[in-house]
């Protein structure tokens, strides 16, 4: 399967709340971390295990965030890599910056995905006042 397919999937998953599409290319052993992890108070390690988990965080997020939709700024491969770096819009700041996120593949398969938040999201997310 080609890398561009894997990522039309997710935008296209992610932005129409569609768990199946965001969801469909990982493998069932599948390791995300995340700042979200933290942030949603699921694991201190920032990583959760297992397409299920996987599926039950982004339900979460589509619950928590109904407005948030994904911008692709750029997309590079490299071998079994894809970075994809995206804005999160309609959430957390007026002006977002960039997120990253790396799909390391097997096969056609994601199974591992690393999310990095821009300072903007970080900011906003954790302010304290």
């Amino acid at each position: 399967m080609a890398h561009e397919q894997i990522v039309a999937d997710w935008l296209r998953g992610w932005n129409s709340k569609d768990l199946e599409a965001a969801t469909v290319h990982f493998a069932e052993d599948a390791v995300f971390s995340s700042p979200s992890v933290l942030a949603l108070g699921l694991d201190p390690s920032g990583r959760i295990s297992g397409k299920t988990a996987i599926r039950a965080l982004t339900a979460a997020a589509f619950e928590r965030f109904p407005r948030l939709r994904f911008e692709i700024d750029t997309v590079l491969e490299h071998g079994d890599r894809i970075l994809i770096l995206y804005r999160k819009l309609n959430v957390f700041s007026a002006d977002p910056g960039l997120t990253m996120e790396i799909f390391e593949l097997e096969g056609d398969r994601i199974r591992q995905s690393t999310v990095y938040w821009g300072v903007e999201e970080v900011a906003a997310r954790f302010r304290s006042y």
